[in-house]
């Protein structure tokens, strides 16, 4: 009688190809991960990467209209609109590629009041599991549908500066639209 019928079998650990790793690392999540340092992801593409889509399209073609179409006037007008447009549209990109701060790490420790069942691994001070992006983002903030991922420790600043650039911009056009 062999093992099998005897049930008696074990799972063997098959190590992965480096090609496999890869992949296994690129998805975390519902996230989408890229250009890793020190394992790590330095841009990661959320679950609601349709709508970040859409805004940037918006921005792009908002700003366009607003600076050459429908201001008329000094060049001027025109150069100060389109800065304030470039700064908007740059800093949202960066908040939507930063990586959130995803808990990357997996610890082989035993289980603790902070451990994540559902990513395995104990979560540091201040993480929390999302179930949007269904993972565990350190520093979370909140989850933002249009920038179609978490707002946390590694972008939160990108988002302040988001949120600035987008008051700077409809008070340069506000006051432009006045003069």
């Amino acid at each position: 009688m062999n093992d099998i019928e005897n049930g008696q079998i074990e799972d063997e650990e098959v190590p992965l190809s480096s090609n496999e790793m890869k992949q296994l690392k690129r998805k975390k999540g519902n996230q989408y991960c890229f250009w890793f340092r020190n394992d790590e992801p330095l841009i990661t593409i959320g679950p609601h990467w349709p709508f970040p889509l859409f805004l940037i399209i918006v921005l792009i073609f908002g700003t366009y209209y607003i600076g050459f179409i429908f201001y008329k006037s000094d060049m001027l007008f025109r150069i100060v609109q389109s800065c304030s447009g470039l700064f908007l549209i740059l800093s949202f990109l960066i908040t939507a590629l930063k990586n959130q701060g995803i808990n990357y790490k997996s610890s082989n420790t035993v289980f603790t009041e902070n451990w994540c069942s559902i990513c395995s691994m104990n979560k540091s001070k201040g993480t929390i599991h999302c179930k949007d992006c269904n993972i565990c983002i350190r520093g979370y903030d909140h989850h933002c549908i249009w920038i179609g991922k978490c707002i946390g420790e590694g972008n939160q600043f990108a988002f302040n500066v988001f949120i600035l650039a987008f008051l700077v911009f409809f008070v340069i056009n506000y006051v432009l639209l006045l003069i």
